[in-house]
């Protein structure tokens, strides 16, 4: 059963509207998987690809609150996608996502979320092809650095968000990230967007600045060596 990728606009309405990060939501470059011309113009024999990971084996490389130390506490799994309603206006780029989901869709996935304090933290694992994952990871993440500035609709609730680019650790095989602010009532709220392949797995740590870079490299340690 295929799952499909996270939507940053989903991550940023359930940490504003649910108090906790669930399934839901850039630059980085794309690897490529095919073959290279040898001597003579002769093709030299494509590598063979690692096959994708299970869900099952994906969910013993999830964070746990242990990994993450004292006062992480993790929510229950939610079934369900809760955040139908939550729509973005003025990029094109979103909008054009938005209708090509099924090519974003990776061979697995597994997830996990974490409170802190006032604070969330969410993981995605995903598998697939290392490089089906390099280039479906650059065409999202992409797309949501396509525009500065756009508006998230989460019902009748229109926020504003301005979307920065990151300084990526040099941590796996890609690095993909971006920095979204969230104008709310209460003032304005930064959401980071970290995401590392090693492989044939990635994974996405999504959540208060300060959080996702303390905890990136253990979510990296975490993955098998490719």
């Amino acid at each position: 059963m295929r799952t499909t990728v996270l939507k940053t606009r989903r991550w940023a309405a359930a940490a504003v509207l649910c108090g906790a990060l669930v399934s839901g939501c850039s630059s980085g470059g794309s690897g490529g998987g095919g073959a290279g011309a040898g001597v003579g113009g002769h093709a030299e024999p494509q590598k063979e690809e690692p096959k994708p990971l299970t869900a099952g084996e994906l969910n013993p490389l999830l964070l746990t609150s242990t990994d993450l130390g004292y006062g992480y506490i993790q929510n229950p799994n939610l079934a369900g996608d809760k955040n139908d309603d939550v729509t973005t206006q003025g990029c094109s780029a979103l909008d054009k996502l938005g209708k090509s989901d099924s090519d974003l869709n990776f061979s697995s996935k597994a997830e996990a979320s974490f409170t802190y304090d006032t604070s969330t933290l969410g993981e995605e694992l995903h598998s697939d092809r290392p490089s089906v994952l390099s280039a479906k990871l650059s065409k999202l993440f992409d797309a949501y650095l396509a525009c500065p500035s756009y508006t998230l609709n989460a019902g009748s609730t229109p926020i504003e968000v301005q979307v920065s680019k990151l300084t990526l650790p040099k941590v796996g095989d890609e690095q993909f990230g971006y920095s979204s602010t969230l104008q709310l009532p209460s003032g304005p709220q930064v959401v980071k967007t970290l995401a590392i392949r090693k492989g044939n797995i990635a994974v996405i740590l999504v959540g208060a600045p300060g959080l996702v870079d303390r905890h990136i490299d253990k979510a990296v340690s975490k993955l098998p060596a490719p």
